[in-house]
C-alpha cells in the first residue's frame, strides 16, 4: 500500500476536528473504522502521527510535518479535479493528457489539424497509470503515455490503446565524458556513474534497476528529478537515459546503448465511444508518420536503426 491523497484527507480531518469522534462524524464513518484507518496510515508511515489524550488528539512532530505537506498537496489535487472533473467536453474542446514524449508537440498539431476549430488544452503527468485513469474517468479525451520496458499498458474495458512506437533508450552524458567519442556505449561501462532519473513511478524505476543489475551493477541514483535533467548533464553531475530522437545540445553527448537494453513505448489512449474516436484513430496514424520523420531528422538514430552502429 502507498500513501494516497485520501489518507491525507483523513489526517487533516482528524487534526482539524481535534478528536477521532468529531472527525468520524464529519467523515461519516464509525469511530472504530476511523481508528482502524489511522492505525493503517501510521503503520504505512512507520511512526505515530497523533498523541491521544482525554481532551482529544494532537499531532506528533512527524504528524505535524505530514500535515504541513498535506495542506499543500490537497489543494493542488482539488484544483486538478475542478479543472478536469468528469464532464462531457464542451463542443469543439479537446483535452489531452501527456507525459515526457518527444511526440507531444506533433500530436497536439495533429489534433488541431484533424479537428479544425477545436480548442485544445493539455496537462502533463509523468505517470502513465494516472493518464489512463484520467481517460477512463473522462477527465481527458486523449492521452499520450510512455511505458518503460516490454510491459503491456493495462487499460480498462472501453478504452483503446494504440502503440505509436517502441523505441530504444540512448544515454546522455557531458561532452567531456570519457565515453563521449564512442559510437556506442556499453551499459556496464557506466556502472560507476552518477545517474539522473525521473521520479515518475509506475514501475519505471524497477525496470531501470533490473536493466542495470542485468549488466552487473546497482545504479547509483544521485539525482531524482522530473525536470532539468539536461542541465544537470551539461553541468557534469551525471548521466541519464533519453529518447533517441533527442537533439544534442551544447555540452552534451547522446549515444546509443549496446544491445538495446531498455525499450520505451509511446502509446495513445482514448475512450472507444468518444465522439471523436475516428479522428483520434487518424491522429494515431499520423503520429506514426511523425515519428518516422523525427527518425529521418536524426542521423545518429537512423544509423542505429540501419545497424551501422553496433
Amino acid at each position: 500500500m502507498e500513501l494516497q491523497v485520501r489518507h491525507l484527507r483523513v489526517l487533516l480531518a482528524i487534526a482539524r476536528a481535534g478528536s477521532l469522534n468529531r472527525a468520524a462524524g464529519e467523515l461519516r464513518l464509525a469511530q472504530p473504522a476511523l481508528s482502524h484507518q489511522l492505525r493503517r496510515i501510521e503503520q504505512l508511515v512507520g511512526d505515530k502521527l497523533f498523541d491521544r489524550g482525554p481532551h482529544g488528539v494532537r499531532p506528533t512532530r512527524i504528524g505535524r510535518l505530514l500535515l504541513a505537506r498535506a495542506e499543500a498537496i490537497i489543494p493542488a489535487f482539488d484544483e486538478l479535479d475542478r479543472d478536469f472533473r468528469r464532464q462531457q467536453p464542451a463542443h469543439g474542446h479537446v483535452r489531452i493528457g501527456w507525459n515526457d514524449s518527444a511526440l507531444a508537440s506533433d500530436v497536439f498539431h495533429r489534433v488541431r489539424q484533424l479537428l479544425p476549430g477545436s480548442e485544445l488544452t493539455t496537462r502533463s503527468d509523468l505517470s502513465h497509470s494516472r493518464l489512463v485513469t484520467q481517460v477512463a474517468s473522462g477527465c481527458v479525451d486523449l492521452a499520450l503515455a510512455m511505458i518503460c520496458g516490454q510491459r503491456s499498458l493495462a487499460v480498462p474495458d472501453g478504452l483503446r490503446a494504440e502503440r505509436v512506437v517502441a523505441e530504444p533508450s540512448f544515454v546522455a552524458m557531458p561532452s567531456t565524458h570519457r565515453l563521449a567519442a564512442a559510437p556506442v556505449v556499453d551499459l556496464a561501462d557506466l556502472a560507476e556513474e552518477r545517474w539522473i532519473v525521473s521520479s515518475c513511478g509506475d514501475g519505471c524505476r524497477i525496470v531501470f534497476r533490473e536493466m542495470c543489475l542485468a549488466h552487473g551493477f546497482t545504479p547509483r541514483i544521485a539525482h531524482d528529478v522530473d525536470t532539468l535533467r539536461f542541465g544537470l548533464v551539461r553541468g557534469g553531475h551525471g548521466v541519464c537515459l533519453v529518447q533517441p530522437t533527442t537533439s544534442e545540445s551544447a555540452g552534451t553527448a547522446i549515444r546509443p546503448l549496446a544491445g538495446n537494453p531498455m525499450t520505451v513505448q509511446h502509446i495513445l489512449v482514448w475512450r472507444a465511444d468518444h465522439p471523436s474516436g475516428d479522428r483520434f484513430d487518424a491522429v494515431h496514424r499520423a503520429a506514426v508518420d511523425d515519428y518516422a520523420r523525427l527518425t529521418a531528422e536524426s542521423d545518429r538514430y537512423r544509423r542505429w536503426l540501419d545497424n551501422d552502429v553496433t
